[in-house]
């Protein structure tokens, strides 16, 4: 299959085909997990989560001296 150019397009999809096969892992570098991620993931989840938790509180205290304050203003 040659293109009108000159060009040999059955050449540059086999090229193409195996670039794209080049740059993807290969099935062992795929399923070789790595054992130290999920512990070190759940202890960045709970620093994140108690963070979160310490916003959430934080946000909560703000909420209510507001509320607390409008309460207090007189009305116009």
């Amino acid at each position: 299959m040659s293109s009108t150019d000159g060009h040999d397009t059955s050449m540059q999809a086999a090229l193409a085909v195996a670039e794209a096969a080049a740059s993807r892992p290969s099935p062992a570098d795929r399923f070789n997990i790595d054992r130290e991620g999920p512990a070190k993931r759940a202890v960045k989840l709970r620093a994140l989560q108690q963070r979160f938790q310490k916003l959430n509180e934080y946000c909560d205290e703000a909420a209510a001296e507001i509320r607390a304050s409008l309460e207090r203003a007189p009305p116009r």
